[in-house]
C-alpha cells in the first residue's frame, strides 16, 4: 500500500497532508546530504555550529509545511522564533537529528510533532508525531494516536514513493538493547548503576549518536535509550518540544514509556521553545525501574 492511500484511510485530513509534505521533502534532504555538508559560520539558538545541511533541511521542511496552508506555526531547533502562518496545526521539528554524523555516514533523522495548541505546549497537546530515518533505507515512522506505522521509500518508475513496511509496530516484550548518551563520568549515580546492571541481564550496548537511529533499535528489539541527566547538565540535552515529546508519543503508542526521571515526558509543560529534559525512553518496565531509582535518590535527604 502506498503512503497516500494509507493516510486517506487512516489519518485526519490535515495530518495526512502534512505527512505527505514531509515525506516529499525528506527525499530532498536525503538526496542533498552529500552536497550540503560544509560548516557555516552561524550558530543555532542553542549555540551549536550549524551545518549547511541543517539550514537546507530546515528551510525545505518549513517551505513544505507552510505551503499546505494548514500550519499555524512551525517551530524548529534551528530557528530563534517560529514561522507563523494561517492554519490550525502547530508543528515543532528537529529538521536534521544527528547532523554531526554526516561525515561518518551514520544514520540521520528528522523529528516532527503535530500540536493542537500554540507552542510551547506539553506532549498532551500532540495530535500526532513522525520521524524520518535516513540510513540504509529512508523510512517514515509515525502515529496519529492509533498505533505506530512505518513506510519505506522505494523506486517507483522514474520517481520515488513510500510503500507500507509495517503497521501497528510494538516494542518486543523481552528487551535486548540499550544506548546511553553523554560522558559516563558525568552521569548521575542512579543512571550509572542502572547502566552497569544491563549487560549482566543479557542486554547489548547499541549507540550510534543519532536519536532516531538509536530509538529504532529499541523499537525493533526492545530496551532503553537515554540522554540522561548529567552532573554538569541536570536538565539533559534533548529538547522537549522538538525531540522528547514527539518520540515519547510514538513510543507510548508502541507500548513503551518515556520519563524525565520523575514522571512522564508527555506531562512536561515547557516554559520555552528550547527547554531541555533528561530522557529515558523504551520498554516500559526498564524505564519505570530507572525512573524509580532516580526518584528515590532525589527524595533522599
Amino acid at each position: 500500500m502506498k503512503l497516500d492511500e494509507f493516510l486517506r484511510l487512516n489519518a485526519p485530513d490535515d495530518l495526512a497532508a502534512l505527512t505527505s509534505a514531509i515525506a516529499a521533502a525528506s527525499l530532498g534532504v536525503w538526496e542533498s546530504v552529500p552536497f550540503k555538508s560544509g560548516l557555516l559560520s552561524e550558530t543555532n539558538p542553542s549555540g551549536e555550529t550549524q551545518k549547511a545541511i541543517d539550514v537546507f533541511s530546515n528551510d525545505l521542511f518549513v517551505d513544505a509545511l507552510t505551503s499546505t496552508g494548514l500550519v499555524a506555526e512551525v517551530a524548529s531547533e534551528e530557528m530563534e522564533e517560529p514561522v507563523v502562518s494561517k492554519g490550525s496545526v502547530s508543528v515543532a521539528m528537529d529538521p536534521l537529528d544527528g547532523s554531526s554524523n554526516v561525515e561518518t555516514n551514520n544514520p540521520l533523522g528528522s523529528i516532527f510533532g503535530f500540536y493542537t495548541r500554540k507552542l510551547p505546549a506539553s506532549g498532551r497537546a500532540l495530535a500526532g508525531a513522525l520521524y524520518v530515518t535516513y540510513g540504509t533505507m529512508v523510512t517514515l515512522t509515525f502515529s496519529f494516536g492509533k498505533g505506530v506505522h512505518r513506510f519505506v521509500a522505494v523506486r517507483d518508475g522514474s520517481a520515488m514513493s513510500f510503500q507500507l513496511l509495517g503497521v501497528n509496530l510494538k516494542i518486543p516484550e523481552k528487551p535486548e538493547v540499550y544506548g546511553f548518551g553523554g560522558a559516563r563520568a558525568d552521569w548521575i549515580p542512579p543512571v550509572s548503576a542502572f547502566w552497569h546492571s544491563l549487560e549482566p541481564r543479557g542486554l547489548r550496548n547499541r549507540y550510534c549518536g543519532t536519536f532516531v537511529g538509536d530509538y529504532n533499535q529499541v523499537l525493533a528489539r526492545g530496551g532503553i535509550f537515554s540522554y540522561p541527566a548529567l552532573t554538569k547538565k541536570p536538565r539533559g540535552k534533548l529538547r522537549v518540544l522538538y525531540e522528547c515529546a514527539p518520540m515519547a508519543y510514538i513510543n507510548e503508542q508502541a507500548g513503551g514509556y518515556a520519563s524525565d526521571g520523575s514522571g512522564n515526558i508527555l506531562d512536561i509543560e515547557p516554559a520555552g521553545l528550547a527547554e531541555t529534559a533528561p530522557l529515558y525512553i523504551g520498554s516500559a518496565g526498564l524505564v519505570r525501574e530507572l525512573e524509580g531509582s532516580i526518584s528515590s535518590k532525589q527524595r533522599a535527604p
